[in-house]
């Protein structure tokens, strides 16, 4: 599977986290490392309701995809899904790249760009999602990578937000531990949360009705004792006038 791109901007970004390159490198070639982050995967889509809700035959886009296990997961529930992957830092590893040809063999492509510039045309993709992915964007530029979103999706197109919603201080606290120890983050690295009532009145701003909220905690691995609050936002695409 192939879709036209425009990479002529370069990608520079640098791997958000504390460990050094030599540990790194095999950390992220281990099977358990890739065991722990497909049972992960397989939870999220699963809580968040992921399948119910993108089409079982059209082309979706992962934006933020990490080493692409959602995408993974998310294929291998629809045998007619195609999905294209972005990420500026990551790859799927080795490993993970030749399960996706088995299961998914011409159905997904994975592309290093950055979401603030995707690199495709209007409209090119019947739904979107982004997991966990904004609260390291500043403030400003969630709004930018959203307009991107809505750009390369088809009016009526299916868009699934899945972020952290602390909506207390308390709240925020612990998603924040909890994203530093899941990620390994140094301590400066800045976090941009919304609670769901911030969340609604960007998304529609942004140009979506949001259909569904899905709220859920407790995804595996588990990083905090307490229930982190994560919610799934469902939307879809008004079109333009």
């Amino acid at each position: 599977m192939s879709i036209d791109v425009d990479l002529e901007a370069p990608v520079t970004a640098e791997q958000p986290t504390l460990l050094p390159d030599w540990l790194l490198r095999p950390l992220l070639r281990a099977r358990t490392l890739d065991a722990i982050l497909r049972r992960r995967a397989r939870d999220i889509v699963a809580k968040a309701a992921m399948d119910r809700h993108l089409p079982a035959d059209g082309l979706c886009l992962d934006v933020g995809a990490g080493f692409g296990h959602v995408a993974e997961e998310v294929l291998a529930r629809a045998p007619q899904r195609r999905c294209v992957a972005i990420d500026p830092v990551w790859r799927p590893t080795d490993r993970l790249a030749r399960r996706l040809d088995r299961v998914a063999a011409g159905r997904w492509q994975f592309l290093t760009a950055d979401g603030m510039r995707l690199p495709f045309a209007d409209g090119s993709f019947e739904a979107v999602w982004m997991a966990f992915v904004l609260h390291h964007v500043p403030y400003d530029s969630q709004w930018r990578l959203l307009a991107e979103i809505g750009r390369v999706l088809k009016p009526h197109g299916v868009f699934m937000l899945l972020e952290d919603t602390p909506a207390t201080a308390d709240e925020w606290a612990v998603v924040e531990r909890a994203d530093r120890r899941l990620n390994v983050e140094t301590h400066d690295q800045a976090h941009c949360y919304r609670s769901p009532a911030e969340w609604r009145p960007v998304l529609a701003h942004c140009g979506f009705v949001v259909q569904e909220e899905i709220a859920f905690s407790r995804v595996f691995p588990r990083a905090s004792l307490a229930p982190v609050p994560h919610r799934a936002f469902v939307c879809r695409k008004l079109p333009t006038a």
